[in-house]
């Protein structure tokens, strides 16, 4: 018996992108603060909501809800030094992990 089995390719993105959306308030706020916007900069604006529509699609009910961030400046180093440290986290006790996740990320 054989079933039909869906791949789900991640939606991919650029972690440019990613940095450029997390501001995009800023340079919304920017632009229209400016009495005449650029035409790349008015460009620009409309790729970035293009690029967040798409991961809202990726990972809305209908999408594959993966998303792969690509371009990481130096990902292998990163992966090599961070991977290792996840794992410590995850065995320490709840409250010594809860003070460090506080000191990291505060409210």
């Amino acid at each position: 018996m054989e079933e039909d089995r869906e791949i789900l390719e991640p939606y991919e993105l650029l972690c440019s992108d990613l940095i450029s959306l997390s501001s995009i308030d800023n340079v919304l706020d920017s632009s229209s603060s400016s009495s005449s916007s650029s035409p790349s900069n008015n460009g620009e604006i409309e790729r970035l909501e293009a690029v967040r529509r798409a991961i809202m699609e990726a990972l809305g009910p209908t999408g594959p809800g993966l998303l792969a961030i690509t371009g990481v400046p130096n990902a292998a180093h990163l992966r090599r030094t961070l991977l290792p440290l996840g794992r410590d986290l995850a065995l320490l006790n709840n409250d010594d992990r809860k003070r460090i996740l506080t000191v990291i990320a505060p409210a």
